[in-house]
C-alpha cells in the first residue's frame, strides 16, 4: 500500500480538473488559463482543507480566532504568490503543469478522486498511530509527537506545491528568487501555527483535530 495526503475537491474544481485533461488531450487553444483555473483552485481548496476548516471546526474562543487569522495570512500570502508567479505561457510549458496537476491526483479507498500526494509510508503509519492514540483518550501523551508529525508534513506539502510545481514554470531568475522568499515565510508561519495550536488544545479539541486529519491522511 502507499501512503497519501489528499481531499475530495469540490465539485467546481473536479469540473476545472477534468475540462483541463480535455483541453490537454485535444484542444489546440491555448492552456494556460486552464492551468491557471485549476493551480488557482487547488491552492485555495488545499489550505481550506488542511488550515481553515479544522480550526473553524473547534469550539469558539480566543485561540480559535487567533489561529484563524494565521491560516487566512497563508492563504491569502500563497494566493498572492501564485497569482504573481502564473501567466501566459505556450502549451508545451503549460502542459509540463497541467502533467504535474495530474499527478497530484488519485483514487481514494472509495474509488472517489482526491487532489493530494504521496506521503512517506513511515510518517503516514507514526501519524495514524498518533491519531488513533489520542481517539482513544491518550492526547495527553501526544502532542510532541503531532507537533514533530505536522512539521514534517507541511514541510512536504510546501515543497510539492511550492517547490516541486513551480519548477514546471520555467521561471525567471526574479520570480525563482520570489518564490523562494514565500516559500521561506510560508513555512516559518506553518510551523509557528503547529507550535501555537497543538500545546494549547483541550483533550475534546485534540480529537476534533486528529479526527479531521485522520480523514485526509491515508494508505490505498
Amino acid at each position: 500500500m502507499t501512503g497519501y495526503f489528499g481531499f475530495v475537491p469540490s465539485t467546481q474544481l473536479a469540473n476545472e480538473i477534468e475540462n483541463a485533461r480535455a483541453k490537454a488531450a485535444s484542444s489546440s487553444e491555448l492552456l494556460y488559463p486552464y492551468r491557471d483555473s485549476v493551480a488557482t483552485s487547488i491552492n485555495n481548496e488545499l489550505i481550506e482543507n488542511t488550515l481553515v476548516q479544522v480550526v473553524i471546526d473547534l469550539p469558539p474562543n480566543d485561540k480559535k480566532d487567533t489561529m484563524l487569522k494565521l491560516a487566512n495570512f497563508i492563504k491569502s500570502t500563497s494566493s498572492s504568490l501564485l497569482g504573481q508567479l502564473l501567466g501566459k505561457a505556450d502549451n508545451a510549458q503549460a502542459l509540463k503543469s497541467l502533467a504535474f496537476l495530474n499527478q497530484s491526483t488519485h483514487l481514494g479507498a472509495n474509488g472517489v478522486e482526491r487532489v493530494g500526494f504521496e506521503l512517506p509510508e513511515s510518517l503516514v503509519n507514526q501519524m495514524k498511530t498518533s491519531f488513533a492514540a489520542v481517539a482513544a483518550g491518550d492526547g495527553k501523551n501526544q502532542r510532541e509527537a503531532l507537533q514533530t508529525q505536522f512539521k514534517l508534513f507541511a514541510d512536504l506539502s510546501i515543497k510539492h506545491y511550492m517547490e516541486d510545481f513551480n519548477k514546471t514554470l520555467d521561471l525567471g531568475m526574479v520570480k525563482r528568487g520570489l518564490a523562494s522568499a514565500a516559500k521561506g515565510t510560508i513555512t516559518k508561519a506553518v510551523h509557528i501555527a503547529i507550535d501555537k495550536l497543538i500545546p494549547a488544545l483541550g483533550k475534546e479539541e485534540l480529537m476534533i483535530f486528529a479526527a479531521h486529519y485522520d480523514q485526509l491522511i491515508y494508505k490505498v
